[in-house]
């Protein structure tokens, strides 16, 4: 189970599927032949896309050339040097001699240490971050394969995403603190894997140099494969001992052979593999977007609401202390071009649990990228339209829709009550579901709304949209929500009553269109 020499990962591509080693995988991505690779599962492809880059990254700069397009051969010699072994221990799955190296797995310093060794996990499900189990409606030890490929896709996951699970069980560096959670953010175009992997490859030797100087600790020459050294379990590597271009180890862990098949056992560690908890998550990650609240810098840790249209945003034009992640920088020859805002996490639930795998896709038409990436006032000022259309709709929901709710629900009464939890309960899930439609064509709206001149009048666009799908939010709340019988007429009067009365005083802009409506009717049926 080598990973150079191994045809270990199975790659689709026009021809139909094809096994390679990892060195023949990163021939394959830079001819961009790959078109998916089936045995990975979204909440890894994460993972093992910036593994990938950081591992050519690092090749590519230790031998001083920029174009990630390179054979086969040329891969495999430079992982070997990485590793700067004479076997390839440092590339095989499983090593029986504990005091060597294994892919992603650290040697014992003292023979003793593995001891402490227990059995972890019988299937690589079981050991990728365990916690997505549950949230992703997967049995936990689903998979009876005993594959080399899943392995390896698993243990990255582990080693390079994976948070605090536990006294024992430490997070990664790139991340804030253990209960945090790694963000992926960057900027996609109409492009296949291998595609993709070029050019971020490309954009992550730009940005080494970056990394190369102050404040940054890093060594051009420094430690990129963490699992080459060995660890006593206890000790954490100071990040000035390391290359910009790092791949971490969170995890304590060996793969063993038992009975013929693969299995994990694992062992707890006094703290994390790498000392940077001041750090707060900082350490150089370009696919990280970063929070500034005026007191302190830290990652992102996306919880609830997750990838809401405000949160996205606000990354999107860096308000609200967000700092964009550097992979979020267009080309510089594709700044005019369509491109595709992706973001994704596998986000903390507290107590080594998450709430589940979460990512969102925002196209950005070519007329307003020249915008968004320009700068300038017409920057300034889609920002300024994006936060009144996310006021408006929080009003629209929350002044409009929901008092109209409350009276159905509560049968039209004179005066609303709004502490009654049976009938909140019914007002929040009908809100929600309002704002799952206006979520799902903010942006359309307002990359349609660039080339308008007047803020006024693409606001009011959007304004009139949102009382479309409020007004039809309510009549299926109506049809479908029970009501009393026998004040059912009355019922729906007032809730009809309450939503334009709020309507009309929630936005007066409004009122005038509906006036100017009538008037119109009134003049054609009397003339």
């Amino acid at each position: 189970m080598n990973l150079l020499t191994e045809p270990v990962f199975r790659i689709q591509t026009t021809a139909g599927v094809m096994k390679m080693s990892l060195p023949g995988l990163l021939a394959a991505l830079g001819t961009d032949m790959v078109e998916s690779l089936p045995g990975l599962q979204r909440h890894q492809e994460d993972a093992f896309h910036i593994f990938l880059c950081y591992l050519a990254g690092a090749v590519l700069a230790r031998a001083d050339i920029q174009d990630p397009v390179q054979s086969e051969a040329f891969w495999r010699d430079g992982l070997r040097q990485l590793a700067g072994r004479d076997d390839d221990c440092a590339w095989m799955l499983v090593v029986e001699d504990v005091m060597q190296p294994a892919f992603m797995q650290a040697p014992m310093i003292n023979k003793a240490d593995w001891t402490a060794f227990k059995p972890k996990a019988d299937t690589s499900d079981a050991l990728d971050v365990l916690q997505t189990a549950k949230n992703h409606d997967v049995k936990s030890r689903r998979v009876h394969e005993d594959s080399p490929e899943r392995w390896a896709y698993a243990l990255i996951s582990l080693q390079t995403m994976t948070g605090l699970m536990g006294r024992g069980n430490y997070g990664i560096a790139r991340m804030n603190s253990g209960t945090g959670s790694r963000v992926c953010v960057g900027l996609r175009y109409d492009e296949a894997l291998g595609r993709r992997w070029q050019r971020e490859t490309h954009k992550l030797l730009d940005y080494r140099a970056e990394l190369l100087m102050n404040p940054w600790p890093y060594r051009p020459d420094g430690l990129v494969l963490l699992w080459l050294l060995p660890w006593d379990l206890q000790t954490a590597l100071p990040l000035a001992k390391l290359d910009p271009f790092f791949i971490e180890i969170a995890r304590a862990v060996r793969l063993i052979l038992s009975n013929g098949r693969i299995q994990a056992l694992g062992a707890g560690t006094a703290g994390n593999r790498i000392a940077a908890k001041e750090q707060k998550g900082i350490v150089g990650d370009p696919w990280t977007p970063l929070i500034d609240d005026g007191k302190e810098k830290k990652t992102w840790t996306v919880m609830a609401p997750f990838f809401s249209p405000q949160r996205l945003r606000n990354l999107l034009f860096e308000k609200e202390g967000f700092l964009a992640a550097a992979m979020q920088r267009p080309d510089s020859d594709r700044a005019t071009q369509a491109c595709w805002v992706q973001a994704a996490v596998l986000a903390p639930g507290g107590m080594g649990k998450t709430d589940g795998f979460h990512e969102a896709m925002i196209r950005i038409p070519a007329r307003a990228a020249v915008r968004l990436f320009g700068g300038g006032a017409a920057r300034e000022r889609l920002a300024e339209l994006s936060g009144l259309g996310l006021n408006d709709a929080a009003a629209m929901q929350n002044k409009v829709l929901k008092p109209a709710l409350y009276a159905w629900l509560e049968a039209g009464p004179e005066q609303i009550d709004w502490d009654k939890r049976e009938v909140s309960a019914w007002v929040e899930q009908t809100a929600r579901s309002f704002a799952t439609v206006w979520h799902t064509i903010y942006f359309d709206w307002l990359w349609n709304s660039v080339d308008q001149a007047d803020t006024d009048a693409a606001r009011l666009s959007w304004l009139q949209t949102l009382e479309r799908h409020a007004r039809q939010t309510l009549a299926d709340a109506i049809a479908r929500f029970p009501a009393r019988t026998g004040r059912y007429y009355r019922s729906r009067v007032r809730a009809n009553n309450v939503f334009f009365g709020c309507l009309y005083k929630t936005f007066p802009e409004l009122k005038e269109i509906a006036d100017a409506g009538r008037h119109t009717i009134a003049d054609a049926i009397y003339p």
